[in-house]
């Protein structure tokens, strides 16, 4: 009799486990969730709260995917991006220029160097050469728009 319970204990454990999990009160903890607005509060140097500004985010879709060469090989990178304003009127801007922008990251993308992309800091570099390349396009020399933020949400290389 004891040698049952301690089979089906497990057993139960698992069916109640998946249970709650199937009933969305096991949180699955990938980040996969999709965010489009938020609200957030900052804080200034002083560390005294900024007024709170609607965050906006917009997934460029499809992922990019770019061929380069490396050692002779031929690789190729999958990446997806989200970009991050805190105006719709940049967010309409991105979407009306997508072709434009589409075409830059590409490019940009498709004449990095295999180490560059392979290493975190190489990432970081070109997470920052996309922002400039997106806001170039979008914000030009207007300076009363805030320049946006660009966030690598899959990145695969092969």
């Amino acid at each position: 009799m004891k040698k049952k319970i301690l089979i089906l204990l497990p057993i139960v454990a698992i069916v109640i486990a998946a249970g709650l999990y199937m009933l969305g009160y096991i949180p699955t903890g990938n980040g996969s969730e999709e965010v489009t607005t938020g609200e957030f509060a900052e804080v200034d140097e002083h560390d005294e709260p900024l007024p709170d500004r609607i965050t906006l985010y917009l997934a460029l879709q499809p992922p990019f995917v770019v061929n380069f060469t490396h050692l002779g090989t031929l690789r190729y990178l999958q990446i997806s991006l989200e970009l991050m304003y805190h105006d719709q009127v940049l967010l309409d801007r991105v979407e009306n220029n997508m072709p434009a922008i589409r075409n830059a990251l590409i490019l940009l993308l498709s004449h990095q160097k295999y180490e560059k992309l392979n290493s975190l800091s190489g990432k970081e570099a070109i997470r920052e050469e996309i922002m400039v390349a997106v806001n170039k396009l979008i914000i030009a020399d207007d300076e009363s728009y805030e320049a946006g933020e660009v966030y690598i949400t899959n990145f695969v290389m092969q």
